[in-house]
Order: C-alpha cells, then sequence, then structure tokens
C-alpha cells in the first residue's frame, strides 16, 4: 500500500499560515492602538515609527486605505533615513525593539558612509545672511526734545500795585497773569497800539504770549506800586510816560473797579489778607459797569475766588447798564477761604447771560470780557 506524500506538506503550510496572520494581526492592533480604543504609548508609536519606515510607500498608502475605511487609526509614513535592518515582527513581540538590533551588528561601509556630510548638507549656510538684515534699523533714533519755557511760580507780596501793560509792535498780544501754583489765567488781550490798566502786586509774574502762534513773548515782574510795561518786550516804561488817550488806544473793558477792600471783620483790611482754612471773610468795592458792543445785553457781575462755586452766590450786578459811563454800584459780599493752604486771588468776571443764575453757573470760565483780580487771600 502506498502512503500519500502530500499531507505532511499542507499541514505544515497551514501552520505557517496561520503563525502569519496572527503575526500581522497582533502588529496592526498594536500599531493601531486596538483600533483607536487604546491611548497613544510608546509601544504603538514605536511600531508606526518602524512599519512607516520600512514598508514601501505604495504598500503603506494601501495599508492606510484599509484603515481608513475601518475608522481606525492609520499608519504615517516615515522620512527617508539611513538604511535600518528588516523589520523583525517576532522580535517586536518578544519584547525587544528594532533599534536595539543594530547596536549588536557591526556597522558596514553603507553605514559608515550615511554618516558623512555630502555638498548638499553645507547649503545649510545660506541661512546665515537672513539674521543680520532685521536689526540694523531698529537703533534709529527716534526721541528730540521740544525746547518749551521754563515755568517760573509767581512769588507776589501782599504790597498792591497798578501797571499799566501797552503793546509797543503790530501783534495781538495775550497777557496771563502767572499764579503761585504756576497756573495760567488769561487775563487781557491787547491788539497793536493797545494798553490797559490792571490792579496787582509786586513781586507778581505775568507771562505776554503772542495770540497768533502761541509763543512766549516775554515776562515780567512787578517791581513797583505804578509801572508800565510794553508786553511785546517785557521792558519796563520809565514813569513820565504815558498811555495813550482812552478814546483811541483803550480797548472796551466791561467795567472799573475800586475801593476794594478785604477784612475779615477783626484786625485785617485791604487788599490782601491772611487767614485760617474754611474761615469766611468779606469783600466790598466800588464798580462801574457798561456793554459798549453790546449795548441791550443783560450783563452781570460776579464775586469769587476765581474758580467754579468760589463765588457767593449772589451778582454784584445783573441788569443792561447801556454804553459808557454805564451804571456805578457798590458790592460787598462774604466768601470763604479755602481748605487747603495757598495764595488765592479775589476775582471778578463780567458776564452776558439771560439771568444772574446762568452767569453763576458761568462763573470760573472768565467772562464775556478779562477778568480784573481786585485782592488775595493767603490760607497758611
Amino acid at each position: 500500500m502506498t502512503v500519500p506524500r502530500s499531507s505532511p506538506p499542507r499541514k505544515r503550510r497551514a501552520s505557517v499560515a496561520s503563525v502569519v496572520f496572527t503575526v500581522t494581526m497582533t502588529t496592526t492592533i498594536i500599531a493601531t492602538g486596538g483600533f483607536g480604543a487604546l491611548p497613544v504609548n510608546p509601544i504603538t508609536t514605536t511600531f508606526q515609527e518602524e512599519i512607516g519606515r520600512n514598508l514601501p510607500e505604495p504598500v503603506l498608502g494601501f495599508f492606510n486605505s484599509y484603515l481608513d475605511d475601518l475608522s481606525v487609526p492609520t499608519i504615517p509614513p516615515q522620512p527617508a533615513s539611513t538604511p535600518n535592518p528588516s523589520l523583525d515582527l517576532i522580535a517586536l513581540l518578544l519584547g525587544g525593539t528594532p533599534t536595539e538590533t543594530p547596536e549588536t551588528l557591526p556597522p558596514s561601509p553603507t553605514e559608515t558612509l550615511s554618516f558623512t556630510p555630502s555638498p548638499t548638507e553645507t547649503s545649510t549656510s545660506a541661512f546665515t545672511p537672513t539674521s543680520t538684515l532685521t536689526a540694523t534699523p531698529t537703533f534709529t533714533p527716534t526721541f528730540t526734545p521740544t525746547p518749551t519755557p521754563t515755568r517760573i511760580c509767581s512769588r507776589p507780596s501782599a504790597t498792591p500795585a497798578t501797571t499799566t501793560f501797552i503793546n509797543g509792535s503790530g501783534l495781538s498780544i495775550e497777557i496771563y497773569l502767572v499764579s503761585p501754583d504756576c497756573k495760567l489765567t488769561l487775563a487781557s488781550a491787547l491788539g497793536p497800539e493797545q494798553s490797559i490798566m490792571l490792579e496787582t502786586f509786586i513781586g507778581q509774574l505775568w507771562w505776554f504770549i503772542d495770540s497768533a502762534d502761541g509763543h512766549l513773548i516775554a515776562d515780567y515782574v512787578v517791581s513797583s506800586t505804578d509801572e508800565t510795561v510794553d508786553v511785546s518786550t517785557g521792558t519796563v516804561i520809565a514813569a513820565t510816560v504815558t498811555p495813550a488817550t482812552p478814546s483811541t488806544s483803550v480797548p472796551f473793558a466791561g467795567f472799573t473797579v475800586s475801593n476794594v477792600s478785604l477784612t475779615d471783620d477783626l484786625a485785617q483790611f485791604g487788599t490782601s489778607i491772611t487767614l485760617a482754612p474754611g474761615q469766611e471773610f468779606y469783600v466790598s468795592y466800588d464798580f462801574r459797569v457798561f456793554n459798549d458792543p453790546c449795548p441791550g445785553c443783560i450783563t452781570q457781575l460776579v464775586t469769587g475766588l476765581g474758580n467754579p462755586g468760589t463765588h457767593a452766590g449772589t451778582c454784584a450786578y445783573n441788569g443792561v447798564p447801556g454804553v459808557s459811563p454805564g451804571v456805578n454800584g457798590f458790592e460787598s459780599v462774604t466768601l470763604y477761604a479755602p481748605e487747603a493752604s495757598g495764595t488765592y486771588y479775589v476775582v471778578v468776571e463780567y458776564h452776558w447771560q439771560f439771568n444772574c443764575g446762568d452767569a453763576l453757573s458761568f462763573y470760573g470760565t472768565g467772562g464775556s470780557v478779562s477778568p480784573q483780580y481786585i485782592g488775595q487771600i493767603t490760607v497758611p
């Protein structure tokens, strides 16, 4: 009897096919993290890198399209590098990594040559100039100092003075009073060949500013009780020089003030007194008010310390005074010293409003014509 010889080979082929199938499925499960069920881990990453590096791109692309149809993670191809030994799936399953295998083998000539820099690799020096072109413009100077006049604050005394300001130039010039805290207050504006007389104090600082461009023309400190100063130069003119006649050179002022008296009703009387914080004091003066440019305008005079809310809540005058000589009157009002220490001026403002309440609301804005500074108080 003849025994068939084909049975044993079929058994061996079936066994090899089963091993290959098992190895392939196991590798696929590990490389895809259990078809996406497991989180990313070093074993999955190692399998993906080795498969992507060793499988040809056509085969890997076909394999990935199959995985993509199953909606499981695909294996990205790895960039070409120096040749590695063939993937040993058995070693991977047994716990070794392909990176450990080459360390036990002697390097081949091909591997040695793969680490030698080629002429193409030296082309990386082309990136050197790019870092030197961007830093140059950043060192251009950008700060140019702008010269500004040095502001010197006033140090007025308690001695009253009367100064006549004249404009001997062809410019329009604004006259500013500089307060002890260096604040500027517009007192008047003079056109060419005009003049004005203002009450002030010895030691008071004034600035003369060009109305056209705002630059400082000159400054002036009151040095005597009766002076005449040219606002175009800041030069004090001899006392014998008299200003031009009012009919041609004195600008419309709106009102005049005389016989000013400040008192604490105890021991101090005059145009300059010293008060405690919040202390009340009394101001009285005679006035003459007129409104030549607007004969029918309702006019008000309000007395205070020059800032909104510092008035007494009443108007020294409220009516239509008509053209010059206008109307004469008398004011007596109670004011209060500020709580903060400093030097403060008693200021009378001239307003054109419909009623006294509106004028009180606008007090502190300067008024319709230049205000007049009629006295000062000092709070230690």
